[in-house]
């Protein structure tokens, strides 16, 4: 528990001493070109139309942004270990997780966390069946990471298929179903088939938040905002909070009990207003929920986990984030980089907010020990 200042603080005083450090949350900046060579040879005419795009990002995806996205984040010389030549093959991960001091990494996808904004359900599934072959090829012989796999939220069942195709590799922890542009939202029963599939081989659904595709879930936000800045700011917690709530109160994890889930790249300060205001409007509204059989809190306790990363600017006084973590419940709580976006945060980072309010168990725990139980990682 949170420490008062007569308590003594954890016994490990420094990053280096902490059992496991496992990035919940790494990414790989696969682009489309990565992708062609993993197409089905029956996606050849897809694979002919993607590369007739001048621009896959507005032609195939539609991403877009107010204001450049980062353009000071791909500079070269910023860091010892170049962090975007470094995504995408073993050797520079190990290198950049060997660089800043993570034991293990879980990898995310980048640009195919936005395929909500494929409009053609047949270029999506292809897509993603690219990925999760690039994915297994490129990164599934190292023992240090682990992958996520993807599925196209646009075809439910193929998605269900997709997972029994990938779910048995060893390296797959996981599988994503992107929230940012999902409509509807994800708890919706037509997402069933993918719950049922993850369920059925025992993988945490993972939600990871992005800007790039908010515009089709959040359009008026998108279309008002003038800056990358203030929609960068709002729309990674407001898809959380509005797929957390559609999970919840239309009975998800109830239905799927023995089914986990993880949100990504939020932080975790909304974590405790949204839990919260979710018992509240429970308690207020039980004829409309009546699927529930207990509150929204409780089933986010046993059942969901969030990952640390952005932290914000809470370093004046880490009490703030051990308070927040306290609400949540350190169980449930991951840490993760986000290596290699330019906005990660370094494992020493939370640990020395933390250490001084947490026992041991608590500490190791959010920085290694909740993520290798979920995973399946062996220390």
């Amino acid at each position: 528990m949170v420490a008062s200042q007569s308590q003594a603080r954890s016994s490990v005083t420094s990053i280096d001493d902490v059992g496991l450090v496992v990035d919940a949350d790494s990414h790989l900046t696969e682009s489309v070109d990565d992708l062609y060579p993993y197409m089905d040879d029956r996606d050849e005419g897809i694979k002919q139309l993607i590369k007739l795009s001048e621009i896959p990002f507005s032609d195939i995806f539609s991403i877009t942004a107010p204001t450049p996205i980062f353009p000071d984040g791909q500079d070269e010389g910023t860091a010892d270990v170049d962090l975007w030549s470094g995504a995408n093959d073993i050797e520079g991960k190990h290198d950049l997780m060997d660089e800043y001091g993570i034991d293990h990494s879980i990898v995310n996808p980048t640009l195919v966390a936005v395929v909500n904004t494929v409009n053609n359900s047949r270029i999506a599934r292809a897509l993603v069946s690219a990925y999760n072959r690039y994915l297994i090829d490129n990164f599934a012989d190292s023992d240090r990471i682990s992958n996520i796999m993807v599925v196209a939220p646009h075809e439910p069942n193929r998605a269900a298929e997709e997972i029994d195709e990938w779910a048995d590799e060893d390296s797959v922890v996981g599988v994503l179903i992107p929230p940012a542009g999902l409509v509807p939202a994800a708890g919706d029963r037509r997402y069933d088939p993918i719950y049922e599939a993850a369920q059925r081989h025992d993988l945490p659904v993972h939600y990871h938040s992005n800007t790039g595709a908010v515009h089709r879930s959040f359009p008026m936000q998108h279309n008002w905002s003038q800056t990358y800045a203030e929609e960068h700011a709002i729309m990674h917690p407001f898809t959380h909070m509005w797929n957390l709530s559609s999970l919840l109160f239309n009975g998800t994890p109830e239905r799927f009990p023995d089914v986990e889930f993880v949100f990504n790249e939020a932080g975790i300060g909304w974590i405790p207003y949204m839990t919260w205001r979710l018992d509240d409007h429970y308690l207020e509204l039980p004829h409309d929920v009546p699927v529930l059989e207990k509150l929204p809190s409780e089933y986010i306790s046993d059942q969901f986990y969030f990952t640390t990363q952005p932290l914000g600017h809470t370093a004046r006084d880490g009490r703030h984030i051990a308070q927040i973590i306290e609400m949540i419940g350190p169980d449930s709580v991951m840490y993760s980089a986000d290596l290699p976006h330019p906005d990660f945060d370094l494992p020493a980072e939370l640990f020395d907010r933390i250490r001084s309010q947490f026992d041991d168990e608590a500490v190791e725990k959010i920085m290694g020990k909740n993520a290798a139980d979920l995973f399946g990682i062996e220390a």
